[in-house]
C-alpha cells in the first residue's frame, strides 16, 4: 500500500470500527491531509477501492462512509451498496430525449 492508504487503514482502524462508527470520505481525507480531489475526495475513494480489490482489506462503504467490515451482516451490507445501481443502468433507464 502506499503511504496515503497505510494512514487511511490506521485511520478506519482508530475510528471507524463497523458501519455504526462509518466516517464520510471528506472526513477521512481531512484526517490523513489529503486536500479535496473532485466533489468526492476521488483520490481518497480510488485509495480505498485500490485496498479492497488489491490488498484484501476488509473495508466497506455505504452512503455513510467507509468502515472497517465486523462481521457477515456488514460484509454484505457493503457488497449491496457496490451493487446499487450504476451510471450504465441510470443511462439505459432515462431512455431518449422525446421533447
Amino acid at each position: 500500500m502506499n503511504k496515503e492508504q497505510q494512514l487511511i487503514w490506521n485511520y478506519l482502524i482508530q475510528n471507524a470500527l463497523g458501519k455504526n462508527n462509518a466516517k464520510a470520505i471528506s472526513e477521512i481525507a481531512k484526517a490523513i491531509g489529503v486536500p479535496p480531489k473532485g466533489t468526492n475526495n476521488d483520490d481518497v475513494r480510488g485509495w480505498l477501492k485500490d485496498m479492497v480489490i488489491h490488498y484484501g482489506k476488509p473495508i466497506g462503504t455505504l452512503t455513510t462512509g467507509a468502515f472497517i467490515i465486523l462481521n457477515d451482516t456488514e460484509r454484505e451490507d457493503a457488497a449491496q451498496f457496490v451493487e446499487r445501481e450504476n451510471r450504465a443502468d441510470a443511462v439505459r433507464k432515462n431512455g431518449n430525449n422525446t421533447g
